[in-house]
């Protein structure tokens, strides 16, 4: 297996993994464990590691590079199994090794493995340890995305690796954004903000400035997911900027699912009326989420470049359908809708008692931020002409204020 060369003395020697199909609760096409090698003149520091069970790809890699008991430094960015739980096999060969990492991370390690032991370094934002032509520095980042988790940055070469900031869950042969191409680069950096980081926005925006402000220039973005931004490191830095702000394009998404087809005849007009008016619009079927591209992971990366965002159901048993229901605890927990830029949205639905699921999702849409114009359009049975009327103005109405914000 071979190692990566990033810059002089710097490579990745992470690990592929090719099958993982779900992670976090969404869907993904594989991903990779990034840890990276730093060869200095006076020490070897390992960044991060992989997932328990992952040692032999890392240290076939590094092997590559280098006898894995020359390593005398690991960097421990972040507690998270996937970067560390190589670290009891890597302790284990590598006696007294120091650890590098943050005071939090010391004690959320010791929750996961037994480091008796272990000898950790704690540090703190602006430290940093010399490896002879190589100077790694440290910078705290609590909350992006864990308690513990820190950035490291190499001064000589211009390389920060802020471990899941930046990130994307995909195995490729591909190593750089260049090689991968930055659309799709771009695509699962976006689904990966969407499904982890939208909550934290505004420390991603305050973590941001504070590495403005430090003065550090920044040539190489290389995450502990995914690719390495080599041609195209400003654009996922401006991308986080504006992921965070909640910038989006004049777009509606629309999320249901149906019974028998009313719910769906409804989200069919709806979106003839958003389209008449010249927005783009993605309709989501949730019962589809058995595949990838109607799975809850995937719609809210839809949603978090749409300005306005709609969602039905049937009513069954005075309550939202099932899938539904799991669609609005998982966008509930993102709230898309309170970054800087607002979004709105409404609810419809088919119900045939005494209905009940529009006015639960619209509380849901206001408890994730989002803005509803109305208390929602709920119809008897099957919609009738007048009905799929109403359902094209709906449309049209929302095209129009999303034209406006």
């Amino acid at each position: 297996m071979k190692a990566t060369k990033l810059a002089e003395g710097v490579y990745w020697v992470g690990v592929i993994d090719w099958n993982l199909r779900d992670y976090h609760g969404y869907t993904l096409p594989g991903t990779t464990y990034n840890a990276y090698l730093v060869v200095g003149s006076k020490h070897v520091a390992l960044i991060d590691s992989a997932y328990p069970g992952q040692e032999y790809q890392l240290l076939e890699r590094i092997k590559d590079v280098i006898d894995p008991k020359k390593i005398d430094i690991i960097v421990a960015n972040h507690v998270e199994m996937d970067h560390s739980g190589t670290l009891p096999l890597l302790t284990k060969m590598l006696p007294n090794v120091p650890i590098y990492c943050t005071e939090v991370a010391v004690k959320g390690l010791g929750k996961h493995y037994d480091t008796t032991g272990w000898n950790f370094k704690p540090v703190k934002s602006l430290d940093k340890i010399e490896l002879g032509g190589k100077t790694l520095v440290f910078v705290e980042a609590p909350m992006l995305h864990w308690p513990d988790s820190m950035f490291t940055y190499l001064a000589e070469d211009k390389i920060l690796f802020p471990n899941d900031a930046f990130g994307q869950h995909i195995a490729s042969c591909e190593r750089f954004d260049d090689e991968l191409g930055k659309d799709v680069a771009l695509a699962h950096a976006q689904k990966f903000f969407a499904n982890l980081i939208v909550p934290l926005a505004p420390r991603v925006l305050k973590k941001l400035d504070e590495v403005t402000k430090l003065g550090i220039p920044i040539d190489v973005v290389a995450p502990s997911h995914g690719i390495i931004w080599r041609s195209y490191a400003a654009d996922i830095l401006g991308a986080y900027v504006n992921w965070s702000h909640g910038v989006a394009k004049n777009k509606v998404t629309i999320v249901y699912d149906t019974m028998h087809h009313s719910t769906d005849r409804m989200a069919q007009m709806i979106a003839e009326g958003v389209m008449s008016e010249g927005v783009a619009v993605k309709v989501c079927l949730l019962k589809d989420g058995r595949y990838e591209g109607n799975h809850r992971s995937n719609i809210v990366s839809d949603v978090l470049d749409s300005k306005a965002v709609l969602v039905g159901s049937p009513t069954l048993q005075d309550e939202v359908y099932p899938t539904v229901a799991d669609f609005l605890s998982y966008l509930h927990g993102l709230q898309p809708g309170r970054l800087t830029h607002k979004k709105i949205g409404c609810a419809f639905g088919s119900q045939g008692g005494h209905g009940g699921a529009v006015a639960i999702i619209t509380e849901c849409l206001k408890k994730a931020g989002i803005e509803t114009i109305n208390d929602g359009f709920e119809i008897y049975y099957r919609p009738d002409s007048a009905e799929l009327k109403k359902c094209y103005e709906l449309g049209q109405d929302i095209a129009r204020r999303v034209k406006a914000m």
